[in-house]
């Protein structure tokens, strides 16, 4: 399994760190050199450094066309939006995976055919059901 990440957090990291065993080849996309050379140097994992605003050519780049999966888990709601949205209509990636921290963003773009999913909306949850059930 091809799986592309664009974002280099703590969140892309952790699961990259997931998928090793998991994935024959991961390739994280990032604009921080040095978060890409830490998790370049894990085995079955590339990186493209992203340096300009042209996301096609990088993900041309990261080879998104044999991708099985694609992850958008950058720190900004609205780059994971975009980019996920081309992998999966520009690229035909069959798993597209977006993660925003807004819960309106989330109702939103549940229903684009992305998987959306966020911390926030499972802490909201948690905290009515505490609330509720009180």
């Amino acid at each position: 399994m091809r799986v592309l990440v664009y974002g280099c957090g703590q969140l892309a990291s952790g699961v990259v760190r997931s998928l090793i065993n998991d994935a024959t080849e991961i390739t994280v996309l990032g604009n921080e050199r040095s978060q890409l050379e830490r998790l370049s140097s894990f085995p079955k994992v590339s990186a493209v450094l992203m340096e300009e605003p042209i996301m096609r050519d990088y993900l041309m780049e990261a080879h998104i066309a044999t991708a099985d999966a694609f992850l958008a888990l950058s720190t900004d709601d609205h780059e994971n939006l975009l980019v996920a949205q081309i992998a999966k209509r520009m690229f035909n990636v069959d798993i597209v995976v977006c993660h925003v921290e807004e819960p309106q963003l989330q109702t939103i773009y549940t229903n684009t055919g992305l998987s959306v999913v966020s911390y926030s909306v499972g802490v909201l949850q948690d905290v009515q059901f505490a609330i509720n059930s009180t």
